[in-house]
């Protein structure tokens, strides 16, 4: 009987992906702006009556969508008084350059904008945007964080974009702090893109004990999440430790319910870890929700690598029902084959035959099944049509020559 090679492997963590938002263009009414004006710790220059008026006027052009008029309003102050240039008049006409697809020609003036008043969020922000849209990464990075930092309130989306720029701009130790902070719940309860993130910095630097040590401290306050359990348990699986890989999962699946992939890893893990009949309930439950043939195969070699075979037999018959394969013929007649059931084994090869005639072993398999039979013209058949196969051809030669053999000692007789 040949061996059947079935291993189960546990699942690879999935490196998270990355959403990438580019922060919202700041909003440009007048209301809004003395508004920010107001959310940035920097005291910001007064705002004279001519600088209000030519803003007021932009604005109302561009409501209209009139953003050539609003450069022409914008650049007019400008070249009228220039020893009157203000932060939001070259701020408004950095927006107005960007609506008008200038992406280049507007950061000019959002850096006078920040020039004239360091502390102006709106404008580190605007600007962080503008070079993100021109993929100048580092760059737009640096802007968000002094953004970030000019806010009296501090934004942890905004410090993430600080993050996800240095990442694009392949600054990951760079990233790695601001992530962690956030990741750790230092700016509020960590959204799953931070902790995704944090996580695949923390892999890509070969930091995982870095990882899992953040984790742990999640769940010592929120012990209960089954977020941290399920991440936990994906950073040991990553790291082939998968005894505490099903520990954790199993913990998870206590607090929510799990999904049939991941009641699939967790027969996987217990198959690894050489628990073969708990591996074979989970496959079940994972059967139960909805039927495939790679999970029926599972199951088959949990129940064989359990040593109960009826059971692997009951479920192959199943999984024959659900969708016949010349493999899952072949696991049958190895099972009937071990239990000397040489009839029963003799079907299920010659039906993973019929599915598939170029299965070599099948035929090797009924040749030595007709044998134990005493079907000698039915085995040299088998054995003959085998022997077509580069692998089988020394085994066959030799069978066949025992066949001859005692067939010759018969006739003498």
């Amino acid at each position: 009987m040949g061996d059947y090679d079935h291993q189960i492997q546990a699942g690879r963590m999935m490196r998270p992906k990355m959403k990438i938002q580019a922060c919202r263009l700041v909003a440009m009414l007048l209301a809004v702006l003395v508004s920010m004006v107001g959310n940035s710790k920097a005291k910001a220059p007064d705002l004279p009556p001519a600088v209000q008026k030519t803003v007021y006027e932009a604005q109302q052009a561009i409501k209209k969508k009139h953003y050539e008029k609003a450069r022409q309003i914008l650049e007019g102050f400008l070249r009228k008084s220039p020893q009157k240039d203000h932060y939001l008049v070259e701020f408004t006409l950095g927006n107005v350059l960007l609506f008008l697809g200038m992406e280049s020609e507007s950061i000019r003036h959002f850096k006078k904008a920040v020039e004239l008043c360091p502390g102006y969020g709106p404008a580190w922000q605007n600007l962080g945007k503008t070079y993100f849209d021109l993929k100048q990464y580092g760059k737009a990075g640096n802007c968000f964080w002094k953004a970030f930092e000019a806010g009296k309130k501090k934004d942890p989306d905004l410090l993430y974009n600080v993050a996800v720029c240095y990442l694009m701009a392949g600054k990951e130790r760079k990233a790695l702090p601001h992530l962690e902070f956030l990741a750790r719940g230092m700016a509020g309860r960590p959204k799953a893109e931070w902790l995704e993130a944090y996580l695949k910095t923390c892999l890509d630097l070969k930091q995982k004990k870095k990882a899992i040590q953040t984790v742990k401290r999640l769940l010592d306050r929120e012990g209960t999440d089954p977020r941290w359990w399920r991440t936990l348990g994906n950073l040991y699986l990553d790291s082939g430790n998968y005894k505490k890989a099903l520990a954790c999962l199993t913990i998870c699946s206590y607090l929510s319910p799990l999904k049939r992939k991941e009641i699939i890893l967790l027969g996987d893990l217990s198959y690894s870890i050489g628990l073969p009949l708990r591996a074979a309930k989970y496959y079940q439950k994972a059967i139960d929700r909805q039927e495939d043939i790679s999970t029926y195969r599972k199951l088959a070699n949990a129940y064989i690598a359990g040593h109960n075979y009826n059971e692997a037999i009951k479920i192959l018959a199943k999984a024959l029902r659900f969708k016949p394969s010349f493999e899952m013929w072949a696991m049958m007649g190895d099972l009937y084959y071990q239990q000397e059931d040489f009839e029963k084994a003799y079907h299920a090869y010659s039906q993973s035959v019929r599915l598939n005639p170029k299965n070599g072993r099948a035929l090797l398999m009924m040749g030595y099944c007709a044998l134990h039979m005493h079907r000698n013209d039915a085995a040299r058949r088998a054995f003959v049509k085998a022997a077509q196969f580069s692998e089988n051809q020394k085994k066959v030669r030799q069978v066949l020559e025992e066949i001859e053999l005692a067939s010759s000692k018969n006739e003498t007789r």
